[in-house]
């Protein structure tokens, strides 16, 4: 089973044999949502469309699908899942698959304020998969576009060195499994190995990625959900002034992401409640909104144009997504909007998409794919990869004492201290207290931390990302010697 979640929707596909049945919801927020049952032609079995007010109900929602699937299920004599896969974005640096587990469940709890609120909705459908799957294998399958630590280098973040360890200023850019599923797509259906060009996903959420000869350089998903393009309810790469000034000007500091994730995007533009009845579609169709369309556009050609700048000479531009691939004037319009064409040559690449059966067209050296992705089978085929190898590195039981990133090669006392490296720290190791050849990192390792009472002082003074764990509960040698990814407040650690 497939468990695909966005901050609006749900989609599930639970696969038998060769068969498929697929349940999803969608506009989760709106006063209205309507549920779909497609059972992909099955003898005997009808297609079925039924409305519900879930509205905000996030618990409600997922209740809805998963009592919808269960049901799906016993109508046609199947089996439970035995592995349900679940799409997520803000867990963290890790493995692309692995076994969720109450410490993972934990970080994406600590995350969801990146999210959208993509976090808090996977936890509930997670959630209610246990009831109605107690022997399934519930996976976590994260939707990073790289299997690196993070698609943006350090050389282009405008800050310090300090500041981007010490508060995590790494972002690994979404939308991943879109992304290697149009590369997928080019490569099969138009026999391209190494595609240059652009990918543009456009759907509720929204992101551009620049490719080179196969490989990703840049997508606009930076940071947050809110980041890049203007999206649904989603307000887009904005400047931080804009933050500054509400909290500035009296903005409870905790209603800061609502704002920005469900006050904004183009239901903002439209100066529509969060809880109407109006969806994209109608904003990007109906002419009473069209000032609203065109400011979306511009706002996401910028976006587009931003991204083209990684890669000049692009002349090849994929576009996947439900809106893009509903709405077939939307590529080239956007591509306007971008500067990457003239106007004449919209006409024509639009033109010859009114063609349904078009999927690749060419104007004037602009070549435009159409991919119609699935990710359902992205995720299926994302889980089959999973080797069920444990993660012996997780520090759940640990105590965060300074929060923060750390990136360096583990070593003892003095010898980790310095630029790359962090220090391990044991009750008699060395501690260079007024060095200012600052480490990383710092791990504490002893009998209690009442033992570390100093040395963590010092870290917070210094800003230094510090975990405390008692000896017993961890084997060192895992990590001593080796290049890690720490993160302390949600307690993990991962070997690179």
């Amino acid at each position: 089973m497939a468990v695909n979640v966005g901050s609006s929707s749900i989609k599930t596909s639970v696969f038998y044999k060769s068969d498929r049945v697929d349940v999803n919801i969608n506009f989760i927020g709106l006063a209205v949502q309507k549920v779909k049952v497609k059972y992909s032609g099955l003898l005997g079995m009808s297609d079925y469309i039924y409305q519900v007010a879930v509205r905000d109900d996030l618990r409600k929602a997922a209740t809805v699908i998963i009592d919808n699937v269960v049901e799906a299920l016993e109508r046609l004599g199947w089996p439970k899942p035995s592995t349900i896969g679940h799409r997520v974005k803000f867990a963290g640096y890790g493995k692309v698959v692995e076994k969720f587990t109450k410490a993972k469940e934990e970080v994406m709890q600590f995350n969801d304020y990146l999210s959208s609120r993509h976090n808090t909705l996977c936890l509930e459908v997670l959630g209610r998969c246990k009831i109605a799957f107690p022997s399934a294998n519930q996976l976590m399958v994260r939707d990073q576009v790289v299997e690196d630590l993070s698609l943006h280098k350090e050389y282009k973040i405008p800050f310090s060195h300090s500041l981007i360890r010490r508060y995590g200023l790494l972002a690994h850019g979404y939308h991943g499994l879109a992304i290697k599923a149009c590369l997928e797509q080019v490569k099969k259906y138009n026999q391209i190995r190494n595609f240059s060009g652009v990918i543009c996903q456009v759907g509720s959420g929204v992101s551009f990625s620049a490719v080179e000869n196969g490989k990703l350089i840049y997508n606009t998903m930076q940071y947050a959900a809110c980041d890049g393009p203007v999206m649904h309810n989603r307000a887009g790469t904005q400047p931080p002034g804009i933050s500054l000034r509400l909290l500035k000007y009296g903005l409870d500091p905790s209603s800061l992401s609502h704002v920005y994730n469900r006050l904004s995007g183009i239901y903002g533009l439209a100066g529509l409640p969060a809880d109407s009845t109006t969806t994209v579609e109608d904003i990007l169709c109906l002419p009473k909104f069209n000032e609203v369309k065109l400011s979306y556009l511009k706002a996401n050609g910028v976006e587009l144009f931003r991204t083209i700048a990684e890669v000049p000479s692009a002349n090849s531009f994929i576009f996947s997504g439900g809106l893009a691939t509903k709405h077939r004037w939307l590529g080239p319009t956007l591509l306007y909007n971008a500067k990457v064409i003239s106007i004449e040559t919209m006409e024509k690449l639009i033109a010859k998409l009114s063609k349904p059966e078009a999927l690749t067209v060419e104007a004037d050296g602009i070549t435009l794919y159409l991919v119609d992705i699935d990710e359902q089978i992205c995720i299926l085929d994302e889980c089959e990869k999973f080797s069920g190898v444990t993660d012996r590195l997780g520090l759940s039981l640990g105590v965060c004492e300074v929060p923060g990133t750390a990136i360096g090669t583990v070593h003892e006392g003095k010898n980790g201290w310095g630029q790359g490296k962090i220090c391990l720290c044991r009750s008699g190791s060395d501690f260079l207290f007024g060095n200012d050849d600052l480490p990383e990192g710092l791990i504490l390792v002893g009998a209690q931390r009442s033992d570390f009472f100093f040395r963590a002082s010092c870290a917070r003074n210094m800003g230094i990302p510090t975990i405390f764990f008692e000896a017993s509960t961890f084997d060192l040698n895992l990590i001593e010697g080796k290049k890690i990814y720490l993160d302390t407040p949600t307690r993990s650690v991962v070997t690179l």
